[in-house]
């Protein structure tokens, strides 16, 4: 497996971490002796962030040698390792590519098998090259994201010792808006690489404004329908 992890940082504000010891240039209590713990906007801002890792798990299909046989028992194996990493119909997966250099034409046949198997399933495949080939096998990689929050929201709410005469934020705060951020968006790579956006498409528009004139007839001149009975 390959991971190479990239950060999103999600700025909200002053982000508070609240009230720190301040150590031996902490302020003294004269009555009590005891340092006073106090926090200002410089040692209380803290930037939420959502850990973006990019992952390729992959699978080692397994041929009988000298053969390009692709079994149902491997069928199933690479059908349930797709579903353990939550593939979708559309998906790109990688193969790798060997050699076709032998005679055979195995390993040929063999990536071919792969192939028309995924394409019928509903993903798009695309080749790739490995330096590193198995014997009598061939790999199938599926890339995704995974988002994390920073792992200082973890530790939960809490309040630190000390005063707060400032009403600085506490260190939890932002936690939850990162937290359902990461656990909203469908695609995490959309934090680190987003889209771009489309054209418009504007034909339910032009629909709506055909029906209009029309007197609240549709396209084809008949009475559009309502919206329920009366």
């Amino acid at each position: 497996m390959m991971s190479n992890t990239s950060k999103f940082s999600k700025k909200a504000g002053l982000i508070g971490l609240g009230l720190l010891a301040l150590g031996a240039c902490a302020p003294t209590d004269p009555v009590t002796g005891e340092k006073v713990l106090r926090a200002n906007p410089e040692n209380s801002t803290l930037n939420k962030q959502i850990n973006v890792s990019k992952v390729t798990p992959t699978f080692v299909v397994n041929f009988p040698q000298n053969d390009d046989v692709f079994s149902d028992l491997e069928k199933g194996r690479l059908l349930g390792f797709l579903e353990a990493q939550g593939t979708g119909f559309g998906d790109a997966l990688q193969v790798e590519l060997p050699p076709f250099s032998d005679s055979a034409g195995i390993n040929e046949a063999r990536f071919g098998a792969i192939g028309s198997f995924l394409q019928d399933q509903g993903f798009v495949v695309e080749p790739k090259l490995a330096r590193d080939g198995l014997e009598n096998s061939l790999r199938v990689y599926y890339t995704k994201y995974v988002a994390t929050v920073d792992p200082d929201c973890a530790k939960g709410w809490r309040r630190p010792e000390g005063t707060n005469y400032e009403n600085l934020p506490l260190p939890h705060m932002g936690c939850s808006t990162a937290s359902s951020l990461a656990q909203m968006i469908a695609d995490p790579k959309d934090l680190v690489d987003p889209k771009t956006m489309g054209a418009y498409d504007g034909h339910r528009a032009a629909q709506s404004i055909l029906k209009y004139r029309s007197g609240g007839k549709s396209a084809a001149g008949k009475p559009a329908p309502s919206g329920g009975k009366k």
